[in-house]
């Protein structure tokens, strides 16, 4: 079976289009008329252009470099705030893809992820970027690592032909199947182009970190995204679901959460893989993590709690029917956020959630709480502060032009 020739399109709808995190919803919002056009240059060539509404436009995530923050989007735009999300300034960008997630390892170092499986690196704090990997070499790595895992299998199931165990022969087997299908998959994927995104990106330090995307792509550095190797082949997740997010959780553990409940944890920061048992067979969208408590929220506001770092849940409750796309926590609890303006409040043990709408009901896809009190927001209207309560702040947000 080859999953790609066969999958709706990630952005086609379905349960396929919600598999995709903060790719949910809100691509509707995106309109790319220059594909169709003789003056179509390639998003991956292009640098975003500059735009006094970059903080208006669709942003998709959002986080901290120090006490920066920094939010990514549509069209390449990357921008980023020095007063808690009051003023905003864009920085300069070398693509124009959408652009999906954001992690910073210090306040100078951070990486962005985008569609046509970009990863986009900051030696400034946000200021400037450059490309470090595109879907091109991405669609290679993949070729060549499959080639390699096919050969591997093969030498495996001739080992074991004659041994005379049904159980190695069948596991031999199946595992030279899987290999089959991976390198029909990559084969498939060289032909098409750079098409799939990456969702989301971790990194422990400046120098090693993480990125998982649709199609069950997943690729790691060691020395600070000068380069980048394929690492799908240690994941159990052999029908390659979408993973839309990476989450450390505790000291030692990363946890990944996809598309049909795909839920896989480390224990040891990612070199060993294990499948877990989620409590929901639907799309997972995020895990957060506060220390004695956890969180998972995923499609059609589905909550679950846990107090054994993630190993087993318990369910809140017709909390809403909204899917949940981004979540932040401290000490005054946890803010969640996601489709229809949905925002949801849980007290510091992520217990009592209540439920509120932001004027407009505009999709929002991450949430941050700033120094400043308010919680940052950021979605399809872009840039929004609110309080505690859920309701929108009374303040002008804007952007300035230029950078330090």
């Amino acid at each position: 079976m080859l999953f790609n020739s066969v999958r709706p399109d990630y952005c086609a709808g379905g349960e396929a289009q919600s598999g995709l995190g903060r790719c949910l919803m809100l691509v509707g919002a995106l309109t790319f008329s220059t594909a169709v056009t003789a003056g179509w240059q390639d998003p991956l060539q292009t640098p975003a252009m500059t735009t006094s509404k970059a903080h208006q436009g669709l942003l998709l995530d959002i986080t901290d470099a120090g006490e920066r923050l920094v939010s990514v989007g549509a069209h390449g735009h990357i921008i980023y705030s020095d007063d808690q999300g009051m003023n905003w300034q864009q920085g300069q960008v070398p693509v124009t893809v959408t652009l999906t997630a954001t992690d910073f390892a210090n306040d100078r170092h951070g990486w962005v992820v985008g569609h046509d499986g970009v990863i986009l690196h900051s030696g400034d704090g946000a200021i400037t970027w450059e490309k470090q990997f595109d879907g091109f070499l991405a669609n290679k790595a993949m070729m060549a690592s499959a080639e390699e895992n096919l050969a591997e299998a093969e030498a495996r199931a001739e080992a074991v032909a004659g041994s005379g165990s049904d159980l190695e022969i069948d596991q031999a087997m199946t595992a030279l199947e899987t290999a089959q299908f991976a390198l029909q998959d990559a084969e498939y994927d060289l032909e098409t182009g750079s098409t799939k995104p990456f969702l989301d990106v971790y990194f422990s330090d400046e120098n090693t970190g993480m990125v998982v995307g649709a199609y069950g792509m997943a690729f790691e550095t060691e020395d600070g995204g000068r380069t980048w190797k394929e690492f799908s082949s240690r994941l159990p997740n052999p029908n390659r679901l979408h993973m839309n997010r990476i989450t450390r959780v505790g000291e030692s553990s990363l946890v990944i959460t996809g598309e049909m409940g795909l839920m896989l944890r480390s224990d040891d920061m990612g070199k060993n893989w294990v499948a877990l048992e989620a409590p929901y067979e639907g799309s997972l969208f995020g895990l957060e993590d506060m220390g004695d408590y956890q969180l998972l929220f995923a499609l059609r506001g589905h909550l679950f709690r846990s107090e054994d770092d993630g190993i087993s849940w318990t369910a809140l409750e017709d909390v809403t029917e909204q899917t949940l796309l981004g979540a932040t926590s401290g000490d005054r609890g946890a803010m969640l956020v996601g489709n229809g303006g949905a925002v949801v409040t849980l007290d510091s043990r992520f217990n009592n959630p209540s439920v509120n709408t932001i004027q407009g009901r505009k999709g929002l896809s991450a949430v941050i709480r700033s120094r400043s009190g308010y919680y940052v927001v950021a979605g399809e209207a872009g840039i929004q502060l609110v309080g505690r309560d859920g309701a929108l702040a009374d303040k002008q947000i804007s952007m300035i032009a230029g950078g330090e």
